[in-house]
């Protein structure tokens, strides 16, 4: 990724549980590992996720997700989940994830995006349904108003 976006970096290690019969991280993990530095993205932006966005009604639901793998991962190691929110709109963000081994290779990297849904299931725009909450999220993320 050539521009600066804003990220954050979660460490955390790879446990057995994350891996499969041959001690090797199972690849469906890595989603989970993705929204892990999700939220943790959020609550370094000082917009937790429950009390932000569930707790209006609002469900950030994922239309796409992809991954692609480069190392191998293995219980014990130690690495760095780097989650960087590269689009915010009206309908839709997206992020890019990288997940850093210890000497700094990288082990995947992926993006997911993601749509607002309201309790039933159908999109909207966030500006228009939640303006206070617009103004303060253009405010953390400046980049993003146009």
């Amino acid at each position: 990724m050539t521009n600066t976006y804003p990220s954050t970096d979660m460490e955390m290690n790879i446990t057995w549980g994350d891996c499969d019969a041959a001690g090797i991280s199972y690849y469906a993990r890595t989603f989970d590992w993705f929204t892990n530095g999700r939220m943790h993205f959020w609550e370094n932006s000082d917009v937790p996720y429950m009390k932000t966005f569930h707790q209006l009604g609002i469900a950030i639901v994922c239309l796409k997700a992809d991954c692609q793998y480069k190392k191998m991962l293995r219980p014990e190691d130690k690495v760095i989940v780097r989650t960087s929110l590269t689009e915010f709109t009206r309908s839709r963000m997206a992020f890019h994830y990288q997940i850093i081994k210890d000497d700094g290779q990288i082990a995947c990297e992926g993006v997911t995006t993601h749509t607002y849904v309201d309790n039933h299931g159908n999109p909207f725009n966030l500006k228009k349904r939640f303006p206070e909450l617009w103004g303060k999220l253009m405010n953390i993320w400046p980049e993003f108003n146009n």
